[in-house]
């Protein structure tokens, strides 16, 4: 196992152009700006769907919680 974590340093060290991420880490090009912002907006949306969901239960549980009689032993 250590020969090859070794010969990846090495590869690594002479060629840091390949172990750089990809464009889309980074920003990507112009080329790339239509497919950056689709994931920006992608994100945006399906995180705006889930604290809707989780805010709109919360609120459920807080408005049975408040409506509910205060002695519910039955005696």
């Amino acid at each position: 196992m250590k020969p090859a974590l070794l010969g990846l340093a090495l590869l690594t060290a002479l060629l840091p152009r390949a172990a750089s991420a990809c464009a889309v880490c980074f920003g990507g090009s112009q080329a790339n700006k239509g497919l950056i912002d689709g994931f920006w907006w992608g994100i945006i949306v399906l995180l705006t769907v889930t604290m809707t969901m989780v805010g709109g239960i919360g609120w459920l549980l807080y408005k049975v919680e408040k409506d509910r009689p205060a002695d519910e032993t039955g005696g």
